[in-house]
């Protein structure tokens, strides 16, 4: 029975790894998910959906496929569009079309850099509030407490680092958005 439940449970990560199903490879509509990929900022998919699709026999229609990944990336390519994706740690300008490129890049840079900084930030200040619970435990052992000791030294010592760079990123940020006027 394990042995049954193992394989099972395989078949199903590893058609978790296909673009799309069998089911859903004969029923596609090509523009359509041209569309949604090129309107997610997703690169072209277009090559996983040949391999997907090959268990069903079913050739992706590449022609409209690219009509509608173009006309995605005409609502993605954005430059609203493309700062709120980096904003969320998505997204990349880069699969813009080549002379949209330039005008999107500071839209994404700013927001990238303000996710980076923030996201260090909180990891920084989740790694103090660690160290110190533990360092509060009864339980923990000398050799254990040393070495939180030494982490929560080493957090704190960068933390002026940290704190310094998501302030300036949020001073950039909130800069870029008044300038551009962005909400």
């Amino acid at each position: 029975m394990k042995a049954f439940v193992s394989i099972s449970v395989l078949a199903v990560m590893l058609s978790g790894c296909a673009a799309m199903s069998v089911e859903q490879c004969k029923t596609a509509n090509w523009l359509t998910v041209g569309e949604k990929d090129g309107s997610a900022g997703y690169e072209s998919r277009l090559d996983k959906y040949y391999s997907s699709c090959q268990k069903a026999n079913v050739v992706p229609n590449q022609t409209l496929y690219e009509k509608g990944y173009q006309k995605g990336l005409g609502y993605y390519c954005k430059p609203e569009s493309i700062f709120n994706e980096a904003l969320e740690g998505r997204g990349d300008y880069r699969v813009c079309p080549l002379e949209k490129r330039e005008t999107l890049r500071p839209y994404y840079q700013v927001a990238h850099e303000y996710y980076q900084a923030n996201s260090e930030f909180n990891r920084s200040q989740s790694d103090v509030s660690y160290y110190l619970r533990e360092l509060d435990r009864k339980d923990l052992s000398v050799k254990d407490k040393d070495e939180y000791r030494k982490r929560l030294s080493d957090v704190r010592s960068n933390q002026n680092y940290v704190q310094l760079r998501y302030q300036n990123a949020i001073r950039n940020l909130e800069r870029f958005k008044a300038e551009h006027g962005l909400p």
